[in-house]
C-alpha cells in the first residue's frame, strides 16, 4: 500500500508539472484592434492615372424626318381613291388622295368646263392677234377671263385631288377608300427621312451646357447613329417653361422610322486626360470632401475638389496626383493615420 501511495504521489507531481508547462507555452490571445495596429487594416488600392472623362445628358424624345408635313382635307367628302401606300416614295405634286368630284359644295365640273371653254377661246384670239386680225384690247379681255377661270379650276382641283407637298416617304395614311371625312381632317404625312431631327426640351439650369455641333448619339434596332446639335433656343418657351435643343442624325438607309420616341445622349463635356473616381469613395466631414490614400503604410485623408460628374463617377479637379495610391476597398474602417496593409 505504501508503494502504491508513493507511486500515485509521483504521478500527481509529474502531471502538475506537465500542465504548468503546457499552460506556459500557450500563446497570449490578442484583440482584433491589437492585430490591426500591429499588422495594419487590410485595404485595396488603385494607382491614380489619367483617364478619358465624358459627360452625357440623356433625354427621351421623338424623332421625325428633317422635313415633314401632314396634308389635310379642305372641304371634306367621300374618298374615292388613294394612289400610294405607306412606305412609298412619292414626288412633289403627286396626287395621293382623291375625293368624289361630284361634291355639290365644290362644283368641280362647272369649273372644269368653264376653264376648258375659255382656254379654247383664248388660244383662238391669241392666234388672231398674232395674225393682226383682232385688237390688243380684245385679246387682253379674253386673257383675263381665261386666267380667272384657270385659277378657279386649279383651286377646286386642289380641294379634291390632294397632292404630296414635296418629294419624300409616305410615312402615315390616316384614311381609307370610302371614308367620309370632314374638312380640316388630316389625311396623310410625307417625310424626308434621309436625316432625322428631334427637339429636346431642357431646363434653365441645363441650357448653359449646350453648344452647336455637340455630339449626339441614339440607338435604333441595335444600330448606333451619331449626330450633332444644330439649333439652340435663345428664349424660354412660356408654355413648357423650358428651352429647346434640336439635334440631327443622318439616316441614309431610312432605318430610323419617323415618329419613334428614342433615348438621345448629348456629349456636353469631355476631357481626354482626367482624374476620375467613383462616387462611393468620397466621404465628407466639416472640412469638405475627402478620400483616403496610402502613404508609408498609413491612411492619409486627401481633401478633393470635385469637377464635373457623370453617372457613378466624379472628375477630381484638385487634391489627387498621378501615382497616388487611392484606397478603393476598406476605407470605411480607416481614420487619419491608421496603419494599413495593402492586399491584392
Amino acid at each position: 500500500m505504501k508503494s502504491l501511495a508513493k507511486l500515485f504521489g509521483v504521478t500527481l507531481i509529474i502531471s502538475t508539472l506537465m500542465l504548468t508547462s503546457c499552460s506556459d507555452d500557450k500563446p497570449e490571445t490578442k484583440s482584433m484592434d491589437e492585430i490591426r495596429n500591429e499588422e495594419g487594416i487590410p485595404v485595396q488600392v488603385e494607382e491614380v492615372k489619367y483617364q478619358p472623362f465624358d459627360k452625357y445628358l440623356t433625354f427621351f424624345s421623338k424623332l421625325i424626318g428633317i422635313k415633314e408635313a401632314t396634308k389635310g382635307s379642305i372641304v371634306g367628302g367621300k374618298i374615292e381613291r388613294i394612289n400610294a401606300s405607306v412606305g412609298d416614295y412619292v414626288r412633289e405634286k403627286q396626287v395621293i388622295v382623291e375625293f368624289d368630284i361630284y361634291n355639290p359644295g365644290v362644283q368641280y365640273e362647272q369649273a372644269k368646263s368653264a376653264y376648258e371653254n375659255l382656254k379654247k377661246n383664248y388660244e383662238r384670239v391669241k392666234a388672231l392677234l398674232d395674225a393682226g386680225e383682232t385688237s390688243q384690247a380684245n385679246y387682253d379681255a379674253v386673257e383675263t377671263q381665261y386666267l380667272v377661270a384657270k385659277r378657279n379650276y386649279e383651286s377646286v382641283s386642289q380641294m379634291l385631288f390632294i397632292e404630296a407637298p414635296f418629294d419624300g416617304i409616305l410615312v402615315d395614311m390616316k384614311v381609307n377608300v370610302g371614308d367620309n371625312v370632314n374638312g380640316d381632317v388630316p389625311l396623310f404625312t410625307v417625310s424626308q427621312t434621309n436625316k432625322m431631327r428631334s427637339k429636346i426640351w431642357v431646363s434653365e439650369k441645363e441650357i448653359s451646357q449646350f453648344k452647336k455641333a455637340m455630339r449626339a448619339i441614339t440607338e435604333y434596332n441595335g444600330q448606333q447613329f451619331v449626330g450633332k446639335v444644330v439649333e439652340i433656343s435663345l428664349a424660354m418657351d412660356p408654355a413648357k417653361q423650358a428651352f429647346f435643343v434640336e439635334v440631327e442624325f443622318d439616316n441614309p438607309k431610312g432605318i430610323i422610322k419617323s415618329g419613334v420616341t428614342n433615348e438621345i445622349k448629348i456629349l456636353t463635356y469631355e476631357k481626354p486626360n482626367a482624374i476620375i473616381i467613383q462616387r462611393n469613395l468620397v466621404n465628407k466631414d466639416e472640412n469638405g470632401n475627402y478620400v483616403f490614400v496610402v502613404e508609408n503604410d498609413k491612411a492619409v485623408k486627401r481633401y478633393i475638389t470635385k469637377g464635373n460628374e457623370s453617372g457613378l463617377f466624379y472628375e477630381v479637379s484638385s487634391g489627387l496626383q498621378i501615382g497616388d495610391k487611392l484606397v478603393v476597398k476598406g476605407a470605411s474602417q480607416l481614420e487619419e493615420g491608421s496603419r494599413v496593409k495593402v492586399i491584392q
